[in-house]
């Protein structure tokens, strides 16, 4: 399989708003971006052959919208406080 790049430019708060949320998820940058534009993350590069079913998939994906929503509730909540 070979490798692609795909290069996009944020700004320095939004790329340390989004690192943060992937440091959150115990996840890496490149993964967390990953499964927010419904891609496969990759996992760490030795994690050799591991095998998720549909279902374990769409478990992660729920929890990670989840996620989301909480968190973006609980900083728009910060921002109405400040």
């Amino acid at each position: 399989m070979t490798s692609e790049t795909i290069t996009f430019r944020v700004d320095a708060a939004e790329r340390a708003e989004i690192a943060a949320r992937a440091e959150r998820e115990k996840i890496s940058l490149s993964d967390y971006i990953r499964v927010r534009l419904g891609l496969r993350g990759q996992g760490p590069p030795d994690a050799g052959s591991v095998v998720v079913t549909a279902a374990e998939d769409a478990d992660v994906r729920a929890q990670l919208a989840e996620h989301g929503r909480r968190l973006d509730a609980l900083e728009a909540e910060r921002a109405a406080e400040q």
